[in-house]
């Protein structure tokens, strides 16, 4: 699902979200997400999860959603979204998992608290109207955490500013410019070590995800070399690894009629799912 609804949370110039969302589904294919094994929809094109969430909001205290962390979290990093969209996002995010009665859910260790409040949510739905919602479990894969290239203190995220991040479509240049701006260390020996040196750590691991070579080899291959050349070879791996990709979006892209049609045929069959569900949980409730 791309999730062009959640994303009114925080945007305030929509003019592109309709290019954007075509953009990630075509960032998905040129990963190699396969269409023929995964149903590919927009949040936005199937209106029964936001009609579930409404119900939902019924059940769901607001002073919960003030505790969640993730909450006050966004709130610290987008102090003008005060808006209900962003409290209640976690209300939405639970419908987006229920209306398919999901019983595994991959997320990373941040999404936790989200997926805890989904659980607690069905929980309250079934005491009240009927068992019907599974409480859904997470499953987290290898704990990889790539930083941002300016405060290692926090994950690599494009709303933390234009050069904290690697974009998949960035070019070699823009790549490059980016990490030779990365946050290092004033100690130049190159040495893993993620508490006392975070920002040269993060670098490092971020090589070693690019190009599958071992730490400790890179730490040996640069022990005697500068940041600079390191820089570089970080830089150099990034490209390599995006270069595939890059490609194979650019391909896609020339038929983006194409890539119109697979998501809104992607929407239409998760839609079917939805009206389901949806139409189950107002007979529980006792709505027409």
């Amino acid at each position: 699902m791309v999730a062009d609804v959640h994303a009114l949370t925080t945007l305030e110039d929509t003019k592109d979200i309709r290019e954007n969302t075509l953009k990630i589904v075509m960032l998905y294919l040129a990963c190699g997400v396969d269409p023929k094994k995964v149903t590919l929809f927009a949040q936005s094109l199937v209106p029964e999860q936001i009609e579930l969430a409404t119900l939902f909001g019924m059940i769901t205290p607001k002073s919960m959603l003030e505790l969640n962390p993730v909450y006050k979290e966004m709130l610290a990093e987008n102090p003008k979204a005060t808006n209900l969209g962003l409290l209640a996002y976690p209300v939405l995010q639970a419908a987006d998992i229920l209306a398919y009665k999901a019983d595994i859910v991959p997320v990373g260790k941040d999404q936790l608290p989200h997926i805890e409040l989904t659980r607690e949510i069905a929980r309250r739905f079934n005491a009240r109207f009927g068992e019907m919602f599974p409480e859904p479990q997470t499953k987290i894969t290898q704990d990889i955490k790539i930083l941002s290239l300016q405060d290692p203190n926090k994950k690599m995220s494009k709303s933390h500013g234009e050069n904290t991040s690697i974009g998949l479509l960035d070019t070699p240049d823009q790549i490059l410019k980016k990490i030779k701006t990365a946050v290092t260390d004033s100690d130049k020996d190159i040495v893993y070590d993620p508490q006392n040196k975070p920002g040269l750590s993060n670098l490092m691991f971020t090589m070693h995800l690019a190009s599958g070579e071992d730490i400790k080899k890179i730490e040996t291959r640069f022990a005697d070399r500068g940041y600079g050349e390191f820089k570089e070879a970080v830089a150099s791996s990034l490209v390599m690894l995006l270069e595939p990709i890059q490609i194979r979006y650019n391909e896609i892209a020339k038929n983006k009629k194409a890539v119109e049609k697979l998501l809104i045929d992607g929407s239409k069959t998760a839609q079917k799912v939805a009206q389901k569900t949806l139409a189950e949980a107002k007979k529980n409730i006792g709505l027409f």
